[in-house]
């Protein structure tokens, strides 16, 4: 996923989550009352949320070392 952002990534249009790309790509998301952060949030959190939860994992088995 990826947030586009009117002014900051095109000229034009509305802020939107783009869905996958090219004949992958899904429906766009738009919302309502979400700041550029919440939506750069949520585009970004399926990949960075399972990074993060390995990260996690990783450290807490060097605790146990």
């Amino acid at each position: 996923m990826k947030s586009w952002i009117e002014g900051r990534d095109f000229d034009g249009g509305s802020n939107f989550i783009q869905t996958g790309s090219g004949a992958e790509r899904g429906e766009d998301i738009e919302m309502s009352g979400a700041t550029v952060a919440d939506q750069d949030f949520i585009a970004a959190a399926r990949q960075d949320i399972p990074r993060l939860i390995a990260e996690v994992r990783r450290l807490r088995a060097l605790q146990t070392k």
